[in-house]
């Protein structure tokens, strides 16, 4: 399959995350061009809300109830808006009327760095995967992949039942599912293949998601300088540690999809609290946006919002500072900074609370430091977090951007944001194993991987100030200097040329160019694990040639009996054929655990052709004994030897055997 034929699914995928978001968008009355970056987030709140609402009403899963939703969230916060603007006619003006404004060179040149930075990760993407049906060979994948079929087949895509997938005989727990409704609605629309869905989603969240939530972000903090706006669009595409490592390592899907909206969220969270660029957000959407975004980013996943009320609690402190600060000058309203003071205490606690909480059993967080703190502050300063080649252009520029911003005493909460993510870093990464260190990065497993995604959210905008300063100081350089370049025709020194067009879009390109180099390795990294080859760790290229053979030889209401752990539940998702396990860590039935230890003993024990009735499993896929992971665990009774009897081989890929059971009538 290619690429170009991926087209319409693309553009489908692009309408699936932008509409929905951009009817709230306008409910809102937001008519900047910025706000678009918004739309995304709000789509996928709706859609994760959506999807735990659906079975409650008795809804199958699908585009509809989301439209429905979509025009019902919609519908009510227009009348809410109209109501506001209504009362501001009598008193203040608390929703901006509509004007049409045309485009200015600012919002040309954000265009070009969010057209850059966009189009740079989707050729990295594009590179990793290689092919769009191409799978990630990775040990999380089976669960992930599964989860969308699991998803199609029985019309339900909400948080609270997802698990059923895998809890066996056990009540279903809490699983976070906003990517798995996005993708199977995805699949539905577009009648994709999941494989290629899961590649085109991930594409256009990574490519658009991200880099306009960044542009978004930089706007918020650093203010109306277009050439920063800009630039954090194409700093978006120049770490390696978002968004193409949780692309590789795991894969993490859900915390992809969360840590992608955390740019666009914190932006939302410093208009809440009145400490962005701009005051005169609509009343509405200034209190309406961040409690939205923080939905869906928790439906995500929860340590995605846990990521968010950590870089936000710089904001926090700032805003009240500067509230104190100016009651203080003013020498009036104590009372209400005392209260002030109060709820910020308050909101604080709350967040303690939720730290010990909201996070997993210690039993999942089993993650040790790797590393010494100086390599890990080295890595951070670097932006080589995990190992991965030194990005020394973006490092300079994020030093600068860090001075920049130092001085700037309002917009400092940006930097304290980028402390924050990167103390725990160092902690998670470098710090001794112990309580300490559970109690601070325990809500991300311990994971230095999933911390280091996290970096890039506050060093985007950063960076980007430091490109924005930089062009300020070129363009200076240029006014003064180009009196001097005689040799030079004078359509090449007009400032009116050079200073808002030439000079932004040569450092632009300069910077795609020096950021691109240390990236090689990382999107080599990933492609190693998503190209299918005789040895991949997951599923060989022999074993998906077989299961690209299952809906030809069985019956869609029989089950194959499979071992995760050598890839064969991959046939749930793919072959669209339902298996007896679905995930490596699935919780069995006591039928199936009988047919994992001793199936391939069905012509002499009665019980094993009762349990296989049980599930009506009437074939066996025989991937051998290599694990993802290259331990054992066990299925000794799926592996079938030759001419056993009661089995009867149906086909056979190199190693790999699909086994008919013959011996239960």
């Amino acid at each position: 399959m290619s690429w170009f034929s991926t087209v319409p699914a693309i553009l489908a995928c692009l309408a699936l995350l932008f509409i929905p978001g951009l009817f709230i968008v306008a409910a809102l009355g937001l008519q900047r061009l910025w706000y678009l970056a918004v739309a995304p987030v709000l789509t996928i709140s709706v859609v994760a809300v959506t999807a735990i609402a659906a079975p409650l009403a008795g809804v199958s899963w699908g585009p509809l109830p989301v439209i429905v939703a979509t025009a019902l969230i919609s519908g009510a916060l227009f009348v809410m808006r109209m109501v506001l603007e209504r009362r501001g006619k009598s008193g203040m003006n608390l929703v901006p009327h509509w004007t049409f404004r045309t485009p200015t060179k600012a919002t040309a040149i954000a265009a070009a760095g969010f057209l850059a930075g966009s189009s740079s990760i989707a050729f990295q993407l594009y590179k990793a995967f290689d092919r769009p049906e191409n799978i990630s060979q990775t040990f999380d994948n089976v669960f992930h992949l599964n989860a969308i079929r699991y998803v199609l087949d029985t019309g339900n895509a909400s948080s609270l039942s997802l698990s059923s997938m895998t809890s066996g005989d056990s009540p279903p727990y809490f699983y976070p599912a906003a990517w798995h409704g996005l993708a199977s609605l995805l699949v539905q629309v577009t009648g994709s293949p999941i494989s290629v869905a899961v590649n085109v989603l991930n594409l256009c969240i990574a490519a658009t998601v991200w880099t306009a939530g960044c542009m978004f972000l930089a706007r918020t903090a650093i203010g109306p300088n277009a050439y920063a706006v800009a630039a954090a669009g194409v700093l978006s595409a120049g770490f390696s540690s978002f968004p193409l490592l949780l692309l590789d390592f795991g894969v993490l899907y859900p915390n992809f999809l969360a840590i992608s909206m955390l740019p666009a969220a914190l932006a939302t969270v410093a208009i809440f609290f009145g400490i962005s660029d701009r005051t005169d957000h609509p009343v509405l959407a200034r209190y309406v946006l961040a409690p939205m975004a923080a939905t869906g980013i928790a439906i995500a996943h929860p340590n995605g919002l846990m990521s968010l009320l950590a870089v936000s609690i710089p904001i926090l402190l700032v805003s009240f500072l500067r509230f104190f600060l100016l009651r203080y000058r003013s020498n009036n309203g104590h009372g209400r900074t005392a209260v002030m003071g109060v709820g910020l205490l308050g909101i604080l606690g709350v967040i303690v609370v939720m730290w010990n909480y909201i996070r997993p059993p210690a039993a999942a967080a089993t993650w040790l430091p790797f590393q010494t703190p100086g390599q890990a502050i080295g890595e951070v300063i670097t932006n080589s977090a995990m190992q991965r080649p030194p990005a020394f252009a973006v490092s300079i520029l994020l030093i600068t951007g860090v001075v920049v911003m130092f001085r700037r005493h309002q917009r400092i909460w940006l930097l304290g944001s980028f402390i924050v993510v990167a103390v725990l870093f160092v902690v998670v990464s470098a710090g001794a194993a112990g309580q300490d260190r559970d109690a601070l990065t325990g809500v991300w497993y311990n994971d230095s991987y999933r911390l280091a995604a996290l970096l890039p959210v506050a060093a985007v905008p950063l960076a980007a100030a430091g490109v924005g300063w930089l062009a300020g100081k070129l363009q200076h350089l240029w006014v003064e200097r180009r009196s001097s370049l005689t040799f030079l025709p004078p359509r090449f020194t007009d400032s009116r040329l050079v200073v808002p067009v030439l000079v932004p879009l040569a450092l632009l390109g300069v910077l795609m160019v020096l950021q691109t180099l240390p990236l090689r390795a990382s999107i080599a990294s990933a492609r190693a694990n998503y190209v299918t080859t005789a040895d991949s760790a997951l599923v060989s290229a022999d074993e998906m040639a077989l299961i690209e053979e299952l809906d030809a030889i069985v019956p869609p209401e029989a089950t194959i009996a499979v071992n995760p752990w050598t890839g064969g539940a991959m046939a749930f998702a793919l072959a669209d054929r339902n298996t007896t396990s679905k995930h490596t860590l699935t919780t069995y039935t006591k039928s199936v655990e009988l047919l994992n230890d001793k199936f391939r003993e069905a012509s002499t024990d009665p019980e094993v052709c009762s349990a296989a009735a049980a599930d009506n499993v009437r074939y066996v896929l025989d991937f051998g004994t290599r694990e993802v992971h290259g331990g054992n665990h066990g299925f000794a009774g799926l592996h079938i030897p030759d001419e056993t009897p009661g089995f009867t081989l149906r086909a056979q890929r190199g190693e790999a055997k699909l086994y008919e059971v013959t011996a239960c009538p």
